[in-house]
């Protein structure tokens, strides 16, 4: 271990070998007793090599509950102070994400609480070592060289925060005479692109890119970017994060959820899709991967693994389908029609037409597979369901919207709301009501045509699974009814036809009728209390601006509205292709399309330009795209970083912005991932902040960079009388305590928690770092909170949001057809979306699928998160690299064979988009599918202090101090950061696209599965 990340606690060489020698000279000697040999007698007190762990029961520490991050799984946790700095992580017993869905109750005093054990996985473990790296940024920095050299000078704070509002020739100094913009120019009405008034106003010009992002922080930018502001462009990293499997979901349901997996408390049984269910799951290893395995062990509960690679569940699973990568869709649909061809759907569920037909029949949700589809290229409403108001125009608007069955006979169409029972496998003529006949087929039917689409055979040699073995699992799945489900995530669904893959998987449910019901596939359950309302409106406030236009990224924009597709028609075309595409069917959150527009200067020109906690260029696949792109003041003419370190992406700012960890800050209330349970999780500071302080002495981060801005710029919703009560009165927002204590406050209302007793409120108020600023809270609503906080949150039991086997927060209704997905279009050909599940080739955005590259880079790229390391800043958890400390290239032992290579073996990864290629080293193993090599993230780094900077003044620049900056004024290097490789450095990019990174057409879905690489030896076998 370098000098820099070297234990505080350590004992000298020469105090070591005093005690050592004395105990061995004593012990030679066996003479007398005297003092030395007394004392050499006497064992040696560990807390003479390293002072005492302390625990969450020591005297001298304090204990305080809040919410993990070190990664998304939002698990609770109980940090140990001592002397200011946090020295210990464990989990927290109230909270259900910790004891496997079964906490301890609510009303369990404190104090008992810390007797009982809880636990955290190992990245929550290394958390201590994380927020303490010497890399860390304390100060603002401003670029002092060419974007990208890595040289850069403290800024003060009031400087920073007038170069950023007002803009100017902020780099004349470096000979650069370019006007930079500053956010004021962007407070503006006037549109963005004068013949294109439908993409809004020049506000849209700041464009806000957040990496991981949770509620709190979320409403908190929001705040700022969209309705201070009011630019459309806050844009998370849904898309990198896993969208694939959420926009399955979020077809099946119509958009109403996005996150839907297998209920583990009572399934029994889980076909995983894709999901690294004992490594990188949410909910998290400690819950959910522990659950499996406890009732897998215990005979409850059997599962089978989808997936390229063998992950660590593979072990327990009954099945292994080691499929093609980006072939699952071909996989789910080769199910469907074996479900389907042997009458192992649940036709009972299916064939409820109402809500109430499926609660007499002891179902979740309505399924639309009787509804009847309009199937008519003539007609306007071709792809939309046969509603009522087809038939009969005197209906009123309610009952005219009813879509329409045919009755049980096959023949009479009639309003679904009125019947109990409905047709399924149906396709007739009816009369519309002008007396035209009209094609029409039921949702059920026009999936069984997709299904059938090709034989079993075929989906069988398309996705790489014996049809044997196809059979086989589809059978098990279809026989355990609504206790059988999926959970898939992010190998199911996140590569370029994704969508598809993800909503044939969904769809799975929905056969054997599981969606809502115990053991089956369910939602998250919510929250408890809201934030943003009740004593104090969050939400809105005087001056608040709405966001309009479209999205640099066209997420959720309707193409066939713009300006470019009018003057297109105009000049006599069809309107496409688009320049880009546009995404009408999303859920959203497209970084890499937004990245890919800035870049084009599509729809508009980005003019400011934030990225927070976000390092596009290491973690997009393909993302070394975009380096030219931030390196290119033309296409970005201001950037702010705001970020923990300089990463590899940040390199290209103008301004590095330094924050907090999630242990010092990110306040913010959590809800559940899916599926079930219903709780809201506090996340409050467990120490004081580790940057520096604005010379008003409030901590440099996130909240108070967007308040200061806001005040200079005089923006509203932000600074005085900022924050309306629900009796009147007006408060301030001028630091980041004052919006989220009073969102705390309206949690603990909502949720009408009882107020703490003195003992509570004395812990709290001696213990968190948050009762500082207990004066902003009226003492019944901070007796209130102080019960919360204790806790760590708002908890309800799993079994309170069932009625009988009936999940409560579920769907209303899951969508084997997707009307809006059906009447969307795909903008570069013009052509409609299909509304129902279906295999769709992957295929790069002019429709050319990657056969081709076949032989000459003959291996697939898949990637995927280890237990210990799940972010790309997670090299700096000290435990967790010396555990590992380097990926590998793992090949399946038979292709390694064939190459000649043996485990240690250098090789060279090449693709066509990246002809000269990374490196690493070899893994040799059964435990990959021929044909592909797997290579974890998280490692090949050149940015968190891998790769060489330049700052002025260094010493007070870092986290480390001067033990971080060499003698020539450069920052000390640790060459252990950059071991490994970083496989999106060799992902495909989209020649059809300027080179861009790949997407799914439909939803936005970068591509992580279609990426082709040639192996070359490098070297001989490396011990």
């Amino acid at each position: 271990m370098s000098q820099t990340h070297k234990g505080i606690f350590t004992l000298s060489r020469r105090r070591f070998f005093k005690a050592g020698g004395t105990a061995a000279a004593a012990l030679c000697a066996n003479t007398a007793v005297s003092t030395t040999t007394e004392a050499a007698r006497k064992p040696l007190d560990p807390r003479e090599v390293q002072e005492a762990a302390a625990t969450r029961r020591s005297p001298d520490a304090r204990t305080v509950h809040s919410v993990c991050l070190a990664c998304n799984a939002r698990c609770g946790v109980r940090g140990v102070v001592r002397k200011g700095r946090l020295v210990n992580i464990s989990g927290n017993p109230y909270h259900p994400y910790n004891m496997q869905f079964d906490p301890i109750a609510y009303d369990t005093p404190l104090e008992q609480s810390l007797a009982v054990t809880s636990p955290v996985c190992g990245k929550a473990l290394d958390t201590p070592q994380h927020i303490y790296s010497p890399y860390r940024l304390r100060v603002p920095l401003k670029r002092s060289g060419p974007r990208g050299s890595g040289q850069f000078e403290p800024i003060a704070w009031p400087d920073l925060i007038r170069e950023i509002a007002e803009g100017g020739t902020l780099f004349s100094h470096l000979g650069e005479d370019r006007h930079v913009p500053g956010i004021r120019e962007l407070i503006s009405d006037d549109p963005i692109d004068p013949q294109d008034p439908d993409l809004g106003p020049k506000r849209n010009g700041l464009v806000f890119l957040t990496g991981r992002l949770q509620s709190g922080r979320k409403e908190f930018i929001d705040r700022f970017v969209k309705k201070s502001v009011g630019s459309k462009n806050r844009i998370g990293h849904t898309d990198i994060c896993g969208l694939g499997f959420r926009m399955g979901n979020f077809a099946l349901s119509d958009g109403k959820a996005v996150e839907l997996k297998a209920d583990p408390k009572n399934a029994d049984y889980i076909l995983v899709f894709g999901a690294n269910i004992y490594e990188a799951l949410q909910p998290g290893i400690n819950t959910y991967g522990a659950m499996v395995a406890r009732r897998r062990a215990d005979g409850e509960l059997a599962f089978s693994i989808v997936d390229p690679r063998a992950t660590r569940a593979s072990v327990h699973a009954r099945d292994w389908l080691a499929v093609k990568p980006g072939q699952d869709g071909a996989l789910a649909m080769a199910m469907i029609r074996r479900m389907i061809e042997t009458g192992r759907i649940n036709r009972d569920y299916l064939g409820a037409p109402n809500p109430i037909a499926v609660k007499k029949r002891g179902y979740g949700a309505l399924c639309n597979a009787s509804h009847l589809v309009i199937c008519d290229g003539r007609h306007p409403d071709d792809g939309a369901f046969l509603r009522m108001h087809h038939l009969n125009p005197n209906l009123d608007e309610a009952a005219g919207n009813d879509r329409v069955i045919f009755a049980r006979d096959g023949k009479t169409p009639v309003a679904s709301l009125s019947a109990a029972e409905a047709a399924l496998d149906r396709e007739a003529a009816v009369k519309d009501v002008a007396g035209k006949t009209l094609r029409v087929k039921t949702a059920y039917r026009l999936l069984k045509e997709a299904a059938f689409a090709h034989s079993l055979a075929d989906y069988a040699a398309i996705c790489g699974v014996d049809r044997s073995l196809i059979e086989r699992v589809a059978d098990e799945f279809a026989s355990h009814g609504t206790r059988a489900a999926v959970t898939q995530y992010h190998g199911a669904g996140n590569y370029v036809n994704g969508t598809y893959a993800a909503y044939a998987i969904a769809a799975l449910n929905a056969l054997v009728g599981s969606v809502n019901m115990k053991g089956g596939y369910l939602t998250g359950g919510g929250g408890c209390g809201k934030p943003t309302g009740g004593l104090y409106d969050l939400k809105s406030f005087p001056g608040g601006v709405k966001a309009r236009g479209v999205a640099i990224s066209r997420e959720k924009a309707v193409y066939e509205k713009s300006a470019e597709y009018r003057r297109k028609r105009a000049q006599g075309g069809s309107g496409y292709p688009s320049r880009r595409p546009w995404f009408a069917f999303t859920r959203g959150g497209l970084c890499v399309e937004a990245l890919s527009g800035i870049d084009e200067q599509y729809p508009y020109a980005a003019k400011v330009l934030f990225t927070y906690l976000f390092n596009p260029v290491y973690s997009i696949p393909g993302g070394y795209r975009f380096a030219s792109t931030l390196a290119d003041p033309a296409k970005v003419p201001l950037h702010v970083s705001i970020d923990i370190a300089v990463n590899e992406s940040n390199l290209y700012a103008d301004y590095i912005v330094p924050d907090l960890s999630f242990a010092e800050g990110h306040y913010g209330w959590l809800t559940p991932h899916a599926p079930g349970l219903c709780f809201t999780g506090i996340r409050s500071p467990m120490v004081k902040p580790l940057t520096d302080a604005t010379p008003d002495g409030r901590p440099i981060c996130t909240e108070t960079l967007l308040i200061d801005l806001a005040t200079r710029l005089q923006l509203p919703g932000f600074g005085h009388a900022a924050i309306p009560d629900a009796g009147g009165g007006r408060h301030d927002l001028s630091r980041a305590e004052d919006f989220y204590l009073r969102a705390f406050a309206n949690i603990a209302d909502g949720a009408k928690i009882t107020p703490a007793g003195e003992g509570e409120i004395a812990t709290v108020e001696a213990e968190y770092p948050i009762s500082a600023h207990r004066g902003i809270l009226p003492d019944e609503q901070w007796r209130r909170v102080c019960r919360m906080l204790a806790r760590g949150g708002v908890f309800k039991p799993y079994d309170a949001l069932f009625e009988g086997d009936i999940f409560i927060k579920g769907l209303p209704e899951v969508h084997l057809y997707n009307e809006s997905l059906a009447r969307s279009r795909n903008t570069l050909t013009g052509r409609r979306f299909s509304g129902t599940p279906a295999y769709v080739v992957p295929a790069d955005a002019g429709g050319n699928d990657f056969s081709e590259l076949e032989n000459v880079y003959p291996f697939t790229v898949v990637t995927y998160k280890t237990r210990l390391h799940t972010q790309s800043r997670s090299l700096w958890s000290v435990h967790a690299m010396e555990i590992q400390d380097e990926n590998r290239v793992e090949m399946n032992s038979a292709d390694c064979r064939q190459l000649g290579l043996v485990t240690g073996d250098r090789v060279r990864l090449a693709s066509v988009s990246n002809p000269a290629g990374i490196t690493g080293r070899v893994q040799a193993t059964k435990l990959v599918r021929p044909g592909c090599v797997a290579v974890s993230f998280h490692f090949g780094h050149s940015g968190f202090g891998a790769g060489p900077l330049t700052v002025k003044n260094g010493a007070d620049v870092f986290l480390g101090g001067a033990a971080v900056i060499g003698k020539d004024g450069r920052l000390v290097v640790e060459p252990g950061f950059a071991k490994g490789l970083n496989p999106n450095d060799v992902a495909l990019l989209d020649e059809r696209l300027g080179r861009t990174p790949m997407v799914d057409l439909v939803g936005g879905i970068p591509d992580f599965s279609s990426t082709r690489v040639r192996i070359e030896k490098m070297i001989s076998k490396v011990a």
